[in-house]
């Protein structure tokens, strides 16, 4: 029996595990096969069972092959596991797989593809990972742990298990306390307060950082990075009229991972280039306040409310 994996290095070798879990076999227990592995290192460790039960092998091609140098012995190793599709237990880790290598696969045994989850469907996944482990959350916790972490399963089940080892019910707030993370992730909290213009809650949110030790320079600059992104978004927008922007060409336009570019998009929707403009001047001016010997969190606080104000207009 072979079956395969692919996609997400983190969610490919997690479902490798588990399934063998299900087939009765100790991931640990199983040969794992990785740098160095050829075809007849397959057949020999196939071959393994017979009076001690069915062999249980763990292919992992991510380790063993790469580079144009690794396409044949990857294709010889495709080759032999032909023989071997009603013999030995065999779980082949693939995350780079190509579409015509997937379908290869596929016909040796059952394949799943599991890309890492990316726009709307990564705070779904978040939802269903904090399910997964019983963690009781309200509403707002998968859609907060996406913004924090981005297309990052790993990092997020990580955190996730944390979460499920303490008791209680979590909210945002519970969350954001014990996640702990910098400012480049919140300050896109600012950004969508400001956007609303909702000053209190974005100097709610910049005070919050300044306390968790953010020095304000840091908030400043990923305020500003952030913004650029949001300023890129509007030309992208201007040049690709009256079609609106996918999420892949406003990622690679943007230089950003397609989550943050997503977000970013969508704020810069609701400018022209004037009000741009405006935004960024205010955003300016006050950075070099806080830099000029004046109390740089009145210069944050002000930015804020002031930028808020620009965005209510």
């Amino acid at each position: 029996m072979i079956l395969s994996f692919s996609g997400d290095p983190f969610l490919v070798r997690r479902a490798a595990r588990e399934v063998l879990r299900e087939h009765g076999v100790k991931p640990s227990e199983a040969i794992e096969l990785g740098e160095g592995l050829t075809p007849q290192a397959v057949v020999d460790a196939a071959s393994q069972g017979g009076l001690f039960g069915q062999a249980a092998l763990l292919l992992d091609f991510g380790d063993a092959f790469s580079g144009q140098a690794g396409v044949k012995p990857r294709n010889d190793t495709l080759k032999a596991l032909q023989g071997l599709k009603d013999g030995a237990l065999i779980v082949v880790l693939d995350p780079d797989a190509t579409p015509a290598r997937q379908k290869t696969l596929q016909e040796l045994g059952t394949h799943r593809h599991l890309p890492a989850p990316r726009f709307e469907r990564l705070p779904q996944w978040v939802a269903q990972e904090l399910k997964r482990e019983g963690v009781e959350f309200d509403a707002g916790v998968p859609q907060f742990l996406a913004d924090v972490f981005g297309e990052d399963p790993a990092a997020i089940a990580a955190e996730v298990k944390k979460l499920a080892v303490l008791e209680g019910r979590y909210d945002v707030e519970r969350v954001r306390t014990i996640v702990n993370r910098p400012a480049s992730h919140d300050s896109f909290d600012i950004i969508e307060a400001i956007a609303e213009g909702d000053a209190a809650e974005g100097v709610a949110v910049a005070r919050r950082l300044v306390e968790q030790g953010e020095a304000v320079q840091r908030i400043f600059g990923a305020l500003s990075w952030q913004f650029m992104l949001v300023a890129k978004g509007v030309g992208l927008i201007e040049a690709t009229r009256p079609r609106r922007p996918s999420a892949g060409q406003a990622a690679q336009a943007l230089g950003a991972k397609p989550f943050v570019a997503q977000r970013a998009l969508k704020l810069a929707e609701r400018l022209d280039e004037r009000a741009l403009r405006g935004l960024l001047s205010e955003l300016l001016a006050a950075e070099v306040r806080a830099k000029s010997g004046r109390d740089p969190e009145l210069a944050l606080e002000s930015a804020v409310v002031g930028l808020a104000a620009r965005f209510g207009r």
